[in-house]
Parts: structure tokens; C-alpha cells; sequence
């Protein structure tokens, strides 16, 4: 699944400037790839963009060649999913079964198998005790593993998670995170917006956003060998890889102590 922004900008009507200044990236490959930069820098706009619910004002979103415009809007969304940061924007049901199986009825899967999925996510995501809840009963944590359950039993080549641990506990992203490296394993793309620099080191490719642009797309390890850039974009580091930088700025020579907060870093 091929996608392609080509010099796309952005601008609200209620703002003078810009939100994106001319976003041109391309990922031709199965790839799971963290857009990150701090508050502002268009990252979210970015993802409601790809998904359609917000049209570019200059520029183009290609997916698999094919440009994403009102016409073909139906046809592309039917390859993409999107988890919200705030999941309260994705409940459309009352029940937690019922809006999961929502999506499916849209694609037409048949009842038996709607069946099967609803059940299938909802033990994935540990939240089948649940399926008679309505959304607006749970807990916020509760509610974003319900928004995950809805993409998954969709089942898209492109997953599109804005924030999507962001309410989540400690065990719940653990979880949630051991489900997008599955995701991976199958040869889904996955796209994660997020500020956490700790979700970042999981992924194959960086590209990083500051004030509409982006500054830097790159491998990931390369990125945090950056560290000018990661100061410069106000981006929270893992303590072991600030130290890490900071020692190496002192010329600090020990490369047993250097290694280690290195590779404590990188541990995934």
C-alpha cells in the first residue's frame, strides 16, 4: 500500500498561516513509522488529512496512485483505519458490541463472521466482558481499547494511531503496543503520530515535524543519534538516551558506560 504527500499545506479558515507548509513523504512499503514533534507542529492535522476528514489547501495525497479526493474518498477509507486520541470522536452505537460491528455492517461482512470479529478484538484488546457496556459508561482507558477493537475488526493494510495509548495505563500500552508489533509482523503499515519518544524507538522510520514542516525523515536510530535535532524540536527524551547525549557533549570517553546507556535506550 503506497501513499504519497506531495507538497500538501494547510490552513484553518480562523488562522492567518499555515498549519502545514508544503509536507512531501512517501512510504512504499510495509513500514511502522512515527511522526513526531511537540504540541502544534501539525501532526494531527497531518492524519485527519490522509484519512479525508480534512482536504488539503494546496497539494496532493496519492494512495496506491490513486489521488485521495471526494470521488475516490469512499474507496481509499476502506484501506485505512484511525484511532483518535480522544476515542469519545469515534463512538457512533450504544453498546460497545454494536459499535465495533458498526464498521463491519459499512463493509458489508456477513453476520457470522461480524460475530467472530466482534468477539475475536474484544478478547485481543480485554474488553469482551464489556460488550453490552455503552461507550459512555467506561473509563477512559476502557474507551480507547474499545476504539482499537473497531480497527482491528476492520482489519485495514494501513493502521493510523494519533495518540492512541495517550489513555491508556502502563499494562494497557504494554498491551496495545505488543498488537501494533503483530500488526507489523503481518505486513500492515502503521503510522504513529506521538510526542512519547519511548513509542518512537519501536519504529522503523522517523519523521519528525516542527511548526508545519518536516526537519528530518529518516531511519529511527538515526533520528536519536540527532541530538540537536531532538533538543530543537522540544521532544522529551528517555532519560538513558539524554544522559547518553549529554555525556557525549562533555566528551565523556567511557564506551562501556556509553554503550550500555545506549543500548538501554534501544531496548524495545
Amino acid at each position: 500500500m503506497k501513499i504519497v504527500f506531495d507538497n500538501v499545506k494547510f490552513q484553518y479558515d480562523s488562522m492567518k498561516r499555515n498549519v502545514l507548509k508544503g509536507i512531501s513523504f512517501t512510504i512504499d512499503k510495509p513500514e511502522w513509522i512515527s511522526i513526531i514533534g511537540h504540541n502544534g507542529s501539525g501532526k494531527s492535522t497531518l492524519a485527519k488529512i490522509l484519512v479525508g476528514l480534512l482536504s488539503p489547501t494546496f497539494g496532493s495525497i496519492y494512495v496506491n496512485d490513486i489521488e485521495l479526493n471526494e470521488e475516490n474518498l469512499y474507496e481509499i477509507r476502506k484501506h485505512i483505519g484511525i484511532v483518535f486520541q480522544n476515542p469519545d470522536n469515534q463512538f457512533v452505537a450504544t453498546s460497545v458490541e454494536d459499535d465495533i460491528a458498526f464498521g463491519l455492517e459499512n463493509n458489508l461482512i456477513e453476520r457470522e463472521e461480524m460475530i467472530k470479529r466482534v468477539d475475536d478484538v474484544l478478547n485481543l484488546v480485554s474488553m469482551k466482558e464489556f460488550k453490552n457496556e455503552m461507550p459512555s459508561n467506561l473509563s477512559g482507558g476502557q474507551k480507547q481499547r474499545v476504539a482499537i477493537a473497531g480497527i482491528l475488526a476492520i482489519n485495514p493494510e494501513i493502521y493510523i494511531l494519533d495518540e492512541a495509548t495517550s489513555m491508556l495505563d502502563p499494562k494497557g500500552r504494554e498491551d496495545f503496543l505488543k498488537i501494533v508489533k503483530m500488526l507489523k509482523e503481518e505486513g500492515k503499515t502503521i503510522i504513529m503520530i506521538t510526542h512519547d519518544m519511548n513509542e518512537a524507538l519501536l519504529t522503523d522510520r522517523c519523521i519528525v515535524l516542527k511548526d508545519g514542516e518536516i526537519i528530518k525523515d529518516a531511519k529511527t536510530i538515526e533520528c536519536l543519534n540527532d541530538y540537536e535535532l531532538l533538543k530543537s524540536s522540544r521532544l522529551e527524551m528517555p532519560s538513558s538516551l539524554y544522559v547518553y547525549h549529554e555525556l557525549k557533549e562533555k566528551n565523556y570517553d567511557n564506551k562501556e558506560v556509553l554503550n550500555a546507556l545506549w543500548e538501554s535506550a534501544l531496548k524495545k
